[in-house]
């Protein structure tokens, strides 16, 4: 896999093209770029038929081992990659550990092991495991094995493990990697812990290019566990210090990837502290998990009043019953063109299937379309107006799930008065109904 670095601007980031795969010689990523979330192989809600509406040209699946490690069996009965068992040959797959959608459970990780949610529960995968599986998959670039299990609140003991036990793991993913014959065209990402300590991140990077294998690029992970509630609320102001102290230590020429369901002004800010790739998360934790649509605007040239405008629309919000509008004024996607917020509403308050899909497909056209907008500024070097165009809109409170509705005290049925009844007297008919 090559990484072509077209440009790089102090203060708007870098744009570059990924590409170059063996497999697929004219598959190419325009960077900053998006890499599509994944489940069990399929985008949430989302069919490949309609995914070529949304984007007809061949693009790079995320995969997580959480949601794809029990067609461990079943993918090498077929003796197919993984990416033909998905039937997604024409698209690049990239396997990573964790799916950045899904919420952990709290557990204390096991020696030799590393802690995956799967649908069956928490499993311990060790290195020649996730080797094995990924040897069975055979995806286009895989991240080995490794602990990334650390937040802003964790202690430097944590931190200083997460180091060490990753360095042990990819040691040993390595050393599989080099005898393996059919990863011999698998591209390695190189995982890049250590919390918010910034000495152990520098440690981790001179680990890992001391290692005898040539990194296609590098994932910064460890800033979080994934929990979307947390990461779509993580400030720029805790992150930025890591992550530009990390890009600053990393290869130039190398890809840099961040995964996680950020928040756009978050993204920005990461893009100009020179992260390459993300993906598209959080897209979906907005449309399945929060039933929001996103509709900040990234139009800097906009005559609307930008103070009033917000960054998502709340389609479980009553507001919305008649309102026979698209969920974005002036969207091209298929749901705006064709459908309204009251008939978004009414499919929430129906739980009907259709909900979710009309707003992963205006939720995942709207998030491209805001990258492509990410990349004409870094390239005419604005994107500090884009930020402030951004400050200015208004956000909707957190999202909290709704929890059953508890009965008042007057509103509970009381239990019928007992009739007391002679044991000697037979009872009535009445009597024992």
């Amino acid at each position: 896999m090559i990484f072509t670095l077209n440009s790089v601007s102090k203060c708007s980031g870098r744009l570059g093209i990924l590409g170059g795969l063996e497999r697929l010689p004219n598959l190419a990523l325009q960077t900053p770029g998006l890499i599509f979330h994944t489940k069990g192989g399929s985008i949430p809600h989302v069919s490949k038929e309609v995914l070529q509406h949304i984007s007809p040209e061949p693009q790079f699946l995320q995969l997580s081992i959480s949601n794809t490690i029990h067609m461990e069996e079943a993918v090498r009965g077929c003796r197919t990659t993984i990416g033909e068992f998905i039937a997604q040959k024409d698209a690049a797959s990239m396997l990573v550990l964790r799916d950045p959608s899904e919420t952990p459970i709290a557990g204390v990780p096991e020696r030799d092991s590393v802690p995956v949610y799967t649908r069956c529960g928490r499993r311990n995968v060790t290195a020649e495991e996730y080797m094995a599986l990924v040897e069975t998959f055979q995806p286009d670039l895989y991240v080995p094995l490794f602990d990334g299990d650390t937040d802003v609140g964790c202690s430097k003991k944590r931190e200083q493990k997460s180091v060490d036990r990753t360095e042990k793991f990819v040691q040993r993913c390595l050393e599989w990697h080099r005898q393996s014959d059919k990863l011999r065209s698998a591209n390695v990402i190189g995982p890049v812990v250590g919390g918010y300590n910034l000495k152990l991140r520098e440690k981790a990077i001179e680990w890992l290019r001391q290692q005898d294998v040539d990194f296609a690029g590098y994932l910064i992970d460890g800033l979080h566990t994934n929990d979307p509630s947390t990461v779509t609320q993580l400030d720029s102001a805790v992150l930025l210090p890591v992550v530009s102290s990390v890009c600053e230590a990393l290869p130039e020429e190398k890809i840099r990837l961040c995964f996680g369901a950020y928040d756009p002004s978050v993204i920005l800010d990461m893009v100009c502290a020179g992260v390459d790739v993300f993906d598209t998360s959080f897209a979906y934790v907005k449309a399945a998990q929060q039933h929001r649509a996103i509709v900040f605007s990234f139009d800097v040239a906009t005559k609307l009043e930008v103070d009033k405008l917000t960054t998502e629309l709340d389609t479980s919000d009553a507001q919305w019953a008649e309102d026979f509008g698209p969920l974005l004024s002036g969207c091209s996607c298929y749901t705006c063109q064709t459908h309204s917020r009251a008939y978004v509403h009414h499919l929430y308050n129906t739980r009907e299937m259709l909900g979710p899909i009309l707003l992963m497909i205006h939720n995942l056209h709207h998030y491209m379309e805001y990258f492509k907008t990410i990349r004409s500024h870094v390239a005419n070097d604005t994107v500090e107006q884009l930020k402030e165009h951004l400050s200015r809109q208004q956000t909707l409170p957190p999202y909290v799930a709704k929890t059953e509705r508890k009965l008042s005290p007057a509103m509970v049925e009381k239990e019928p008065e007992t009739i007391a009844v002679d044991p000697e007297q037979k009872p009535t008919k009445k009597q024992r109904s």
